[in-house]
């Protein structure tokens, strides 16, 4: 995928999209300064080429109709992908704004189910059109590390498009935003498109979340916050990163960049980031947010992805992170309570709710006094149980 814009002659040339071999569902898209004009190149044109036509006049309608050459190479681009593309390059192209687009707006929800969170690079249209049939909990569509600076407008608008157009299912809806003035861009333009959790990276300062926290509320979004923390100073600050605002559901630590903010050397045991990983656990649950772990960067052994996700459940983090849609349902096994674990919590809920229709004050199951929060626990490992 490219964006490159070319005036070393007379007329300026705008290029965004991907197209080639071994491109799939992608366009590439060239508005050149001339004639006003639109050409059509595409292996499905016979079948499709009427749609494509119509489509894109359609975006460069909204445009005003510039004096403008638009070139289509398509590589099988749904319609959501090619909205994008065709809006990015005409924006840049014109130096105007994107169109005001329509929001699918969806109601976040605070307490879930949040054992995994699959990345799914931004600029990647074959990768994201099938991003909810892997039954994560959550779908992250990264905007930060996985696009090259060159890319990041053509991601945003991709991943707007997506969020307007792409049913992903039970799975949470997720972007992570860059950094810095760039991250706050990401937000404005994206908080209306049903975006249910942001993840801030990098934060060292509450006062950078407090920020965050503003602007969704001037913009009207409902959308809750994950923290991640990936240096020295994030660690060390993860309690008051915690607190810094009600949106926060959790916090997650991030690996190598901590690793390496340390100057650790990364081992098979984890010793140079054992204290880092009881910090954010111990500090998640002191403020009552979640802690969640690291990704995992083995994608080809379900056994290890399994075992690491277990890991980091009896560590007391609630989740993981996953690169590979092939290390979700490994990471579900890792989290999932043993039967005795299932049967237990069957007998504190049963328990609990009997004593409560019989209106007992003090409730015992097992000689155990059941307080709420045992009772809680108790509920979340049912839900678990049944999500395997």
């Amino acid at each position: 995928m490219a964006i490159y814009l070319d005036s070393g002659g007379l007329a300026m040339t705008t290029v965004v999209g991907a197209f080639g071999d071994g491109v799939r569902g992608d366009a590439r898209v060239t508005v050149t300064d001339g004639s006003p004009g639109l050409e059509v190149k595409s292996n499905i044109e016979a079948m499709y080429g009427r749609a494509i036509r119509e489509q894109a006049a359609s975006v460069i309608c909204r445009f005003d109709n510039p004096s403008v050459h638009v070139l289509i190479e398509d590589s099988g681009a749904l319609p959501f992908v090619l909205e994008a593309r065709l809006e990015v390059a005409l924006s840049l192209h014109l130096g105007q704004h994107l169109p005001k687009a329509d929001g699918k707006l969806k109601e976040p929800i605070r307490d879930r189910l949040r054992r995994t969170r699959l990345y799914i690079p931004g600029n990647t249209p074959k990768f994201i059109v099938n991003a909810g049939l892997y039954e994560a909990d959550g779908v992250i569509l990264d905007l930060e590390d996985s696009v090259a600076p060159s890319e990041k407008d053509a991601a945003r608008d991709l991943v707007r498009q997506a969020l307007r157009t792409l049913d992903f299912g039970k799975s949470e809806r997720l972007v992570r935003i860059n950094s810095g003035e760039m991250g706050q861009r990401d937000i404005r333009e994206l908080a209306a498109f049903g975006v249910e959790l942001f993840l801030i990276p990098k934060v060292e300062d509450p006062s950078e979340i407090q920020a965050i926290d503003e602007l969704l509320t001037n913009l009207g979004s409902g959308a809750f916050l994950l923290p991640f923390l990936e240096s020295a100073k994030g660690i060390h600050f993860a309690y008051e990163i915690a607190l810094a605002s009600p949106r926060i559901i959790g916090i997650s630590i991030g690996i190598e960049d901590y690793a390496a903010d340390i100057h650790a050397t990364r081992t098979e045991q984890g010793l140079e980031s054992a204290w880092a990983h009881g910090q954010v656990v111990n500090s998640a649950r002191a403020a009552g947010v979640s802690p969640f772990a690291s990704v995992f960067s083995v994608i080809d052994d379900a056994s290890q992805m399994e075992a690491y996700a277990r890991k980091m459940s009896q560590m007391g983090f609630d989740g993981v992170g996953c690169i590979h849609p092939g290390q979700v349902k490994a990471a579900h096994r890792g989290f999932a309570p043993s039967d005795d674990e299932t049967s237990r919590a069957q007998a504190i809920v049963d328990g609990y709710d009997k004593s409560l229709s019989e209106g007992v004050g003090a409730i015992r199951v097992d000689g155990m006094m059941i307080d709420v929060p045992i009772y809680r626990r108790a509920v979340r490992t049912l839900e678990m149980a049944a999500s395997r």
